[in-house]
């Protein structure tokens, strides 16, 4: 695998409560740019020499990273194709083993730290057209020349153009946002589809729970995200199937988001119900049979 996952430091994990996140409503994430980061070499005695490159996270590990001012606007970026889909405001951490994304790596650290991220899922080999553009927000280039990369995930992007292959994929992207929600012309109220979605959650957790599979507690999540903030959130902790993840991430539509993982959830949730009554009528037949 070019790219292999790590697991995320808990400082650095999203968290479960609000703890973590900006203590006001008024505060808005922003995008690390390559003016932010900073590059120092260090040699140690202990441990093998490294480069190390870090940018202020600002605080965007629990907020949609966005910038709309470049929505429409094209341009063109490397892209990695990864087994897992990534959202906005995701935080990952990755490292690289192959050379053409070692080559990638090098180009970034020179230019700007940022790159384009699809998943690679499909059973055809192409290549998805929607995908999200990640911002990378410190990286350790050991003497065997790989890289650790913590990321964020940022804007949204469609796949215009591949610009070439060789290398490494290059890309001309152009990025997307959520447009204004309507349903015949009036504005859709979301805070009601974020009740909805909650609802289901509630169930798929209690149900889960009764089942005894482990899963993440959803908390107060509409009280915590906007709700195109929410709506990624759900896909990413909640979805379990990866292409509706794909398809979650390529609407451009809050509400139909949000409406499409709530059909999921109620679905989970039944179909957790019914394997829970089934398990329950199988343990009072062994309860039966032994009196």
């Amino acid at each position: 695998m070019a790219f292999k996952t790590l697991q995320v430091p808990s400082s650095l994990a999203r968290p479960n409560a609000y703890s973590f996140s900006p203590s006001h409503s008024s505060y808005q994430t922003k995008p690390p740019s390559s003016s932010q980061a900073r590059v120092a070499a260090k040699n140690h005695l202990s441990s093998p020499p490294v480069l190390k490159c870090r940018a202020n996270l600002h605080g965007c590990v629990d907020e949609v990273v966005q910038s709309q001012q470049l929505d429409h606007q094209t341009t063109e970026i490397p892209i990695v194709q990864y087994p897992s889909v990534v959202f906005p405001g995701e935080t990952l951490q990755l490292q690289t083993f192959e050379f053409r994304y070692r080559i990638m790596m090098h180009t970034l650290l020179q230019e700007t730290l940022t790159f384009g991220i699809i998943y690679s899922g499909r059973k055809d080999s192409r290549m998805d057209d929607v995908g999200c553009m990640v911002h990378v927000v410190e990286c350790e280039k050991l003497v065997d020349d790989r890289f650790f990369l913590t990321c964020v995930g940022g804007d949204r992007f469609r796949v215009l153009e591949v610009v070439r292959t060789k290398p490494y994929v290059i890309a001309r992207i152009q990025v997307f946002t959520d447009r204004c929600s309507l349903n015949a012309g009036h504005q859709v109220d979301l805070g009601c589809l974020m009740q909805q979605v909650e609802r289901h959650l509630k169930n798929v957790t209690m149900l889960s729970d009764k089942l005894n599979w482990k899963r993440t507690q959803p908390g107060q999540l509409s009280k915590m995200h906007s709700p195109e903030s929410f709506s990624f959130t759900v896909a990413r902790l909640f979805i379990d199937d990866r292409s509706e993840q794909q398809w979650l991430l390529r609407l451009d539509d809050t509400a139909q988001r949000l409406v499409r993982e709530g059909r999921y959830l109620e679905q989970r949730s039944k179909y957790l119900a019914a394997i829970a009554a089934i398990r329950d009528a199988f343990h009072h037949l062994s309860c039966d049979e032994k009196y």
